[in-house]
């Protein structure tokens, strides 16, 4: 008799294995969906500048989001910040003498600023911004590569739909004026031909 024993103790997606990264997800594992997948997860120096000895702030990238945790209370309680790549404007890596500091603007981060995650808004603008310090620095550049990616592909999808919805619109447009008579049915199937070729 042959029994299986799974030895997969998580129940998220993701590549990562270092144990302590693991601890981590586990910490947000409720808030994700079955099929996200984590990509990264870093956390704040515990000893440099900008960084917490007893409660450091962790941020998990994940293939659809930035989740930035800010415990409190010791560890016993948690704040939670979840930012879509689609609502991130901008962002930045500042690189220090030891570790570094990514920097991002999104507007759906307003209100949230009394998280020490967040810094007050001194600029007038309605956009956020999203600080967390004392980072490696090679995480900080993966974290900075992974969200300027999904930012462009996120962008790229909404200016397909947005392509398409105009088009649509166009052909809709160019029907009701061959109805009309203003077109003919051969100068309608052309235009509409020319604007499918544009997709």
């Amino acid at each position: 008799m042959i029994i299986l024993v799974s030895t997969d103790k998580h129940s998220f997606n993701t590549d990562i294995t270092d144990e302590e990264e693991l601890r981590e997800i586990e910490k947000v594992e409720k808030i994700l969906s079955s099929n996200e997948k984590v990509l990264l997860v870093a956390r704040q120096s515990r000893l440099m500048p900008g960084g917490s000895v007893l409660t450091p702030d962790s941020i998990i990238a994940t293939d659809r989001r930035v989740i930035m945790r800010d415990p409190y209370m010791l560890g016993l309680k948690s704040e939670l910040i979840d930012i879509p790549y689609d609502v991130i404007t901008s962002v930045k890596l500042q690189k220090g003498v030891f570790t570094s500091t990514i920097l991002f603007k999104a507007p759906s981060l307003v209100n949230k600023s009394k998280l020490g995650l967040l810094d007050e808004n001194i600029s007038g603008e309605d956009d956020q911004e999203g600080v967390m310090e004392a980072l490696s620095k090679d995480k900080a550049e993966e974290l900075l590569e992974i969200i300027r990616r999904r930012m462009k592909e996120s962008s790229d999808d909404r200016s397909i739909s947005v392509d398409n919805i105009s088009i649509a619109d166009e052909i809709e447009k160019l029907s009701t004026l061959m109805k009309k008579g203003v077109l003919s049915e051969s100068e309608f199937q052309k235009m509409k031909q020319h604007l499918l070729e544009r997709m």
